[in-house]
């Protein structure tokens, strides 16, 4: 499983909110590009100077292969993740 940690500092913008991100790894959603979706969620992370806010890990299966890719954000499941809505997903969850 892989895990990544990152603990909330205080910006220049202030104390920002802290949000994690799960991403199923089982293998359906693996296969079926959450492979793709970790790397553009850990670039998204970087770009937007997010680091020292989220924390995101992988999980071995979430139990909705028919729905995959899943990855849950905050607690809230988003189903059918592609590498075509993923930045949509994190701007409106993480940024907005």
């Amino acid at each position: 499983m892989y895990i990544r940690s990152l603990k909330k500092t205080n910006t220049n913008l202030g104390l920002m909110k802290e949000h994690e991100i799960v991403i199923c790894l089982g293998s359906s959603c693996f296969l079926r590009g959450n492979k793709l979706t970790l790397e553009i969620i850990k670039d998204y992370i970087k770009n937007h100077d997010l680091t020292a806010t989220i924390t995101y890990k992988g999980q071995l299966c979430s139990n909705r292969c028919s729905k995959g890719p899943i990855i849950i954000i905050d607690n809230q499941p988003y189903e059918n993740v592609t590498k075509d809505n993923i930045v949509a997903i994190l701007d409106e969850k993480i940024t907005s």
